[in-house]
């Protein structure tokens, strides 16, 4: 053959590997997962672990990932920023603009002795299950080193509860502004001492046992206020 006949050969047999090669995905890292929906939430739920134990300020994108077991830029990927990612992580769990407004029909109040009590269970009620805690402890253990990354959350859960309490005592929260914001001091001091910072032994109180104390601490606000 002559020495032109023979040049194809080795060349196409060396730039077959070298295509195959361009078209081919690499191999992830035992530690990578693929970027998908499932992905996604495994990422939203490690940050939310992270952000209720840890704050926003001791949560970094790297523990994140590792706590999901992704790689770090896959969360950029996702979610741009730990803002970004925080924001979602809650909104994943709870919804804040509708918070109260499941457990204020006429059904879920039935059987509830009074209105002291209707508000504090309803109140609480998110505190203690198990789906939604999470994004609360989140928000409000964020509140107390960044105000700014929880603000949003804050406004609306305070806004959310207070109208909460204006269809519960409507006659009340129009004559005297202030026992919206006394209603609201006194339980979120509860809930601060109670699943944020879990101070013993109310930590560990039973629930019921709770609501016995809680109740009339609650009840007597109604019975204090002004006369007109």
């Amino acid at each position: 053959m002559s020495k032109g006949a023979e040049s194809p050969c080795p060349n196409n047999s060396a730039a077959r590997p070298v295509a195959a090669a361009r078209g081919r995905r690499p191999s992830r890292g035992s530690g990578r997962r693929p970027g998908q929906s499932g992905t996604r939430t495994q990422i939203l739920e490690a940050a939310l672990e992270l952000f209720a134990t840890k704050g926003y300020s001791g949560t970094t994108m790297r523990g994140i990932a590792q706590r999901a077991q992704v790689d770090p830029a896959l969360i950029h990927h996702f979610f741009n920023n730990k803002d970004g990612l925080f924001q979602d992580a809650v909104s994943s769990r709870i919804d804040m603009s509708t918070l109260f407004d499941s457990l204020m029909d006429e059904k879920a109040e039935a059987g509830l002795k009074n209105r002291g009590e209707r508000i504090a269970r309803t109140f609480l009620s998110f505190w203690e299950d198990e789906s939604t805690r999470p994004a609360l402890v989140a928000v409000y253990r964020t509140s107390l080193l960044d105000e700014a990354a929880a603000k949003a959350f804050r406004d609306q859960i305070e806004a959310a509860f207070a109208s909460c309490l204006g269809r519960t005592a409507p006659e009340e929260t129009e004559r005297t502004p202030a026992f919206t914001s006394l209603m609201s001091a006194q339980l979120a001091g509860l809930v601060m001492l109670r699943y944020v910072v879990a101070v013993e032994p109310l930590a560990s109180l039973d629930f019921e046992d709770l609501m016995e104390w809680l109740v009339p601490a609650i009840e007597v606000h109604f019975d204090r206020l002004p006369q007109e």
